[in-house]
Order: C-alpha cells, then sequence, then structure tokens
C-alpha cells in the first residue's frame, strides 16, 4: 500500500546498480554472476532491482521460498537458487515456480519431489548450514541414488573474505577444492562472495555471487572506490527551534548544548532503521553541510545541532549516502556490518528509482 504521508524516503540509482555489478564483471572475468538479493534486495526494493540488472546477471539468490515467489511473480525468469533449507510444506513450491533448491542435510533428498532442481551447500568453515567436508562420499552416494532430482552447482561459503589476509579463506579455498573432486560431472560449481571475489586471487570457479557488491559496497572495512553506492536517503526538517547553552537534549539527557544556537528535529528514528548506538555519533547534511545528530536517537525523532545556523523548516535533509556518512561509515561508528545497517531500513519511508 502506497504511504500518502511518508516521513522520509529512499533514492535509489539503478544506473549505479548496473555499473558496480560492470565493475566486478570486469575485476573477474569469464565468470557467471550470481546477484543475490535477499531481504528485499537490501532494503533497495527487490522487484525494481532484479527488472533492472536481469539481463547482466546469470542467477539470482534470496533467502527463502517466499522471496523467491516474488520474484517469479515480478517476471523474472532467470534460475533463482533458494539458501535456505527446504522442507515439507515449501517442497511444492520449488516445482510450482522452478525454483533450485539447497541441500544441505541428507534429509533433504526425501523432502523435495520429482524434478527439483538443486545445489549441494558444504560447510567448508563458516558452521552455519551445509554438509561437512567429511561426508562428501554419503553425499555423492545419495546424490547418485536420488537420480529423481536434477543436481545442477554444488557450493559453499566465505567466512572471513571481507577484507584481504585471511588464512582461513585460503583453507576453505583448499577444502572445497578438494572436495569438489568428488562431483566433477556437477556444472556449476561457485564458493566466492563479494569479499573473496574482490579481494582474493583463490579459484572463483563457474560462478561469483554478489550482494552488497552491486549495491556499491565491500562487506568488509576495505573500501573500493570503484563501487558506488547505489542508495541515499533523504528527510525533511519538521521543526527548527532555539537552543540555549546547557540546555539538554532527547530522553536520557545524553547531550547538553555548548552554546546558544538553533535545534532541528528530523522525523526519523530508530523505528526506521537509525541504530540507537548511533546516538551522538551520526552527521546528517543539510544544505550542503554537515551537522552532528544530537541526544539519543528516538523512536521517530532525530535532533540535529545547528549551532548559529537558522535553517528553515522543511529544509531537505540527507540522512545516508550522498553528501552524508554512507552505509559503510555508519557501520564502523555502530560497531555492525554494512549489510544490518541496509537491512534495517524499513517502515515509513518510499522508494523513488534514478534511471528506471
Amino acid at each position: 500500500m502506497k504511504n500518502h504521508f511518508p516521513n522520509s524516503y529512499l533514492e535509489i540509482d539503478l544506473d549505479a546498480i548496473s555499473k558496480n555489478l560492470e565493475a566486478i564483471k570486469q575485476r573477474v572475468p569469464n565468470k557467471k554472476v550470481l546477484a543475490v538479493v535477499k531481504c528485499n534486495a537490501y532494503s533497495h526494493g527487490v522487484v525494481n532491482v532484479a527488472k533492472h540488472i536481469q539481463e547482466q546477471v546469470d542467477w539470482f539468490a534470496v533467502a527463502n521460498v517466499d522471496e523467491a515467489i516474488e520474484l517469479r511473480r515480478a517476471s523474472i525468469t532467470k534460475p533463482v537458487l533458494v539458501f535456505g533449507v527446504p522442507t515439507y510444506e515449501t517442497a511444492a513450491a520449488y516445482q510450482t515456480h522452478n525454483l533450485t533448491a539447497t541441500v544441505s542435510h541428507l534429509t533433504h533428498f526425501s523432502i523435495l519431489m520429482d524434478g527439483t532442481d538443486y545445489h549441494l551447500n558444504f560447510d567448508t568453515g563458516m558452521g552455519r548450514l551445509g554438509f561437512s567436508p567429511e561426508q562428501v562420499k554419503e553425499v555423492r552416494q545419495q546424490a547418485v541414488l536420488n537420480q529423481r532430482l536434477t543436481c545442477s552447482g554444488i557450493y559453499s561459503h566465505y567466512a572471513t573474505a571481507d577484507d584481504p589476509g585471511s588464512e582461513l579463506v585460503q583453507k576453505q579455498a583448499d577444502r572445497f577444492s578438494d572436495l569438489i573432486k568428488q562431483f566433477e560431472e556437477i556444472p556449476l560449481k561457485h564458493i566466492s562472495n563479494t569479499g573473496a571475489a574482490t579481494n582474493y586471487n583463490t579459484d572463483h570457479y563457474d560462478m561469483i555471487r554478489t550482494g552488497l557488491g552491486l549495491l556499491g559496497y565491500n562487506p568488509g572495512q576495505t573500501r573500493h572506490k570503484w563501487l558506488k553506492p547505489a542508495l541515499t536517503w533523504k528527510s525533511k526538517v519538521a521543526q527548527v527551534r532555539p537552543v540555549k547553552r546547557g540546555d539538554t537534549v532527547s530522553y536520557g539527557a545524553t547531550w547538553r548544548c555548548p552554546e546558544d544556537g538553533y535545534l532541528a528535529t528530523i522525523p526519523v528514528g530508530y523505528g526506521d532503521g537509525i541504530p540507537r548506538s548511533l546516538s551522538n555519533k551520526l552527521q546528517v547534511s543539510i544544505n550542503g553541510k554537515l551537522y552532528s545528530q544530537v541526544g539519543n536517537v528516538t523512536m521517530d525523532y532525530i535532533m540535529v545541532y545547528l549551532k548559529g545556523d537558522k535553517i528553515s523548516t522543511d529544509a531537505d535533509v540527507t540522512l545516508l549516502g550522498g553528501e552524508a556518512l554512507n552505509a559503510a561509515d555508519w557501520s564502523e561508528l555502530a560497531g555492525t556490518n554494512v549489510h544490518e545497517i541496509l537491512t534495517n531500513l524499513k517502515g515509513r519511508f518510499e522508494r523513488e528509482y534514478l534511471n528506471f
């Protein structure tokens, strides 16, 4: 349902997403590309993003069957890999919507319906889902016995490829290299995510997976200048009022005004995705100038100290991206990762698409 009175809007530059994809392809040439668009394409809006890049990628991947069905209903025809665990309740959906399942446990072979396409998932060091390398012979035996299913791929997932220099990346690469020798007939092998594809020269096999990269970010602390963030979050000043030296602001009175000046109230808060942990750390851009957010972030509002500048009510505010701090900056200040910053954006905004 359209929100007729949004408190803010996300500006999504679809052309930036396309350029990010091409930049990644140039650095890892001659590989298929799987676009990870789970969690509503990390809040960028999965339908519009997927439609825009469909001709640039070979596969899509999502977290669960519901997300995959959303792509199919939006006329996305490329193969869709579902990372999540298949269940008896979702088994029919893989067939109905032509989805590719992930088989990461022996029970999954019996759960899936005849004719279902699937990829094997091995845990080489992530410790989340997947078969252990020690199970390789047993898994191969089950794959051979279950010819009623179609195995079109095999993959694993790096745990520490976000930044260069991890010894675990090489250990995982070696484990994957060893186990796939048992599955040479499988046509599609993939392990490299955005971090591995852009930070490491390991074997990227047949396909790379990119989610955060296509949206303009490296997943770790390393910044790649050739990636351009596609999302900018904007709002407007709701109120401006004078504030006197010594006045406190917001719950807990954590900030005290150093000099007489002005305070702007912006109608967004942690209910919209601004982490409360960014309280007194955030900066926003108003009229091309950075101003400090002060006091604790509240559910519906943040307050910004304007010093002596009297900004007009209804002035445009850039909260994230563009002239303001980007999601990588936010993640460092909040002690989290870019993924959490982006996927926590929710609620009362609308999305506007550039180059649609």
